[in-house]
């Protein structure tokens, strides 16, 4: 069964706290029901599984780009097409 994204989110969460009980106390829900929701066993509420979000964003490192803000270059397709034939 695939994992839903609450429960990957609140897997994420956890990994970035440290641990299940440090995330749960950083949302302050019982440490049974985050584990529940990891396991999906359920949906979170809304303001519960939306903090987790915000935790998750804040904490993760920012993906590596040249400079803030841009997006990467296009590449040419047909280039790399002449160069292989």
């Amino acid at each position: 069964m695939p994992s839903s994204v609450y429960s990957r989110t609140f897997q994420k969460a956890a990994q970035l706290a440290g641990s299940h009980k440090k995330l749960a106390r950083h949302l302050r829900v019982p440490l049974a029901d985050l584990e529940r929701w990891i396991a999906g066993k359920g949906d979170p509420p809304v303001a519960s599984f939306l903090k987790a979000v915000d935790f998750v964003l804040d904490e993760a490192p920012a993906p590596p780009s040249s400079e803030a803000g841009e997006p990467p270059a296009p590449q040419d397709c047909a280039a790399s097409r002449a160069r292989a034939n």
